[in-house]
């Protein structure tokens, strides 16, 4: 399985959307979001046979391993259907690849696809920019807005006026591949201490007290880094937080602000967890990858991470399982959760009709099985099952069907503005230092939040 991290530090790519002149909301020869990312022409060609013969430039983020093998595969089988249709991949680290799209967008010859991040970090930006091509008419021609679930969908939708985020109209698709905050268990470990898999918060919260009991830890964690905080913190979130609640707060709906979404709650669940020593001893200074480590070195019940992120070797998975912590009013569980990556049209681009037929593959049940085949998460296609012996896999499949049959998916917290992750972690750190109280990181993530709406005139 290979790690999708979708909430990272952004810093670095504010500084490069304010070097290409995208946080003002529009570009050189543009007049903001209305006009060059618009609908394009009211006649689409859907049948890929028909377009003639076309060679995409296509800009991924599948850089490496079993992400590089994926897309190759899914490439492969796309040319194979339609073969008058050649892509040319060029793949890029995700960072590099978040801090180099504004200028490649601009230049006079972009990529046809681009694989910005969701949110107002990426995707929003360059929606305001005028760079993303608007693509309504391929979500009604493929039917995007009833196959993908509208949790889904909504992380791909923008006001056309590139103020409101999470409605209107298509600027992305998904692939068919999912990457979510779960959380990981030890097998032996939870048998060890009495205990099954929670599908309760109380049965969670009870494990919890029987692994420190037991002189086990009950929550593996590092954040030397700043990159291990989030994950417990967003699951919390989400299990205390109406999942209206929490889309309403990140999308800028209405006057939703954060405490409404069981952030408060989740901050203050998370101080006791420290408290009361449910988390790795000396957290502050062991980095998340360390941590993920320890876990699978049988050091931990409990570990939240990323989808597919822990560093396992061949034979070990089976000695682990993962589900979605529950809600704590019994609800079915919500997931903070997106795809794997999402895949956008240049709104330069002189092949649109073929560039979203390809979107449509990416997201489409062949690319779902060819995410099972190598063993990663699938997504979109509830259909699709996990194969062979690996008890993990299967878990975390079932996961990815509940969401795309359930439409239980939250986008990342930090979504909703470009500043937010910093601003939870620096604030987190400190609290848990004993340095501010839980109140402070409420109010500042809050604050943040109150600040970026009122840029984007809301």
């Amino acid at each position: 399985m290979v790690s999708r991290s979708r909430t990272r530090p952004i810093t670095g790519v504010l500084v490069s959307l304010t070097a290409a002149g995208l946080l003002a909301g529009c570009v050189p020869g543009t007049s903001g979001a209305g006009s060059s990312n618009s609908a394009g022409k009211d006649t689409v060609v859907t049948d890929p046979a028909a377009m003639g013969k076309v060679t995409l430039n296509v800009l991924d983020t599948f850089s490496g391993g079993t992400d590089n093998a994926w897309m190759t595969s899914v490439v492969n089988a796309f040319e194979k259907k339609y073969p008058n249709i050649t892509i040319n991949r060029t793949s890029m680290a995700w960072g590099d690849a978040m801090a180099a799209l504004p200028l490649k967008l601009k230049s006079h010859n972009p990529p046809d696809i681009v694989p910005p991040n969701n949110g107002w970090q990426s995707m929003g930006t360059l929606v305001r920019g005028g760079l993303l091509l608007n693509l309504d008419n391929y979500a009604d021609a493929y039917g995007w807005k009833k196959s993908f679930p509208q949790s889904i969908l909504s992380e791909h939708q923008f006001s056309t006026d590139g103020k409101q985020m999470g409605t209107g109209s298509v600027f992305g698709t998904p692939v068919a591949r999912a990457s979510l905050i779960e959380v990981y268990y030890n097998r032996s470990l939870l048998k060890q201490i009495g205990a099954k898999v929670p599908t309760t918060y109380a049965e969670f919260d009870s494990a919890l007290a029987k692994a420190k009991s037991a002189g086990i830890t009950p929550i593996t964690l590092g954040n030397a880094d700043q990159n291990g905080v989030t994950q417990p913190l967003f699951s919390l979130t989400d299990a205390f937080g109406a999942q209206s609640k929490i889309s309403d707060f990140i999308y800028s709906k209405g006057d939703t602000g954060i405490a409404q979404t069981g952030f408060p709650k989740a901050v203050s669940t998370f101080k006791q967890w420290s408290d009361k020593g449910y988390l790795t001893k000396d957290y502050a200074g062991l980095a998340s990858a360390d941590a993920a480590q320890s876990f699978v070195n049988g050091k931990g019940l409990f570990h939240f991470d990323y989808s597919g992120s822990l560093p396992l070797k061949a034979g070990q998975s089976k000695g682990f399982g993962s589900f979605v912590l529950p809600r704590d009013d019994g609800g079915k569980p919500v997931t903070t959760a997106s795809a794997a990556a999402n895949l956008s049209i240049s709104s330069k681009t002189k092949h649109a009709d073929a560039a979203a037929a390809f979107l449509n593959f990416a997201a489409g049940e062949q690319a779902a099985e060819l995410a099972v085949e190598h063993g990663t998460m699938p997504l979109l296609h509830a259909n699709v099952k996990a194969t062979g012996g690996d008890p993990l896999f299967a878990d975390d499949v079932a996961i990815a069907q509940s969401i795309s049959t359930n439409g239980t998916a939250v986008p990342f917290l930090d979504w909703a503005t470009p500043t937010l992750y910093q601003t939870i972690n620096t604030t987190m750190q400190s609290m848990l230092a004993g340095k501010s109280t839980e109140k402070a990181v409420v109010t500042a993530a809050g604050k943040d939040a109150t600040a970026y709406a009122k840029t984007l005139g809301n």
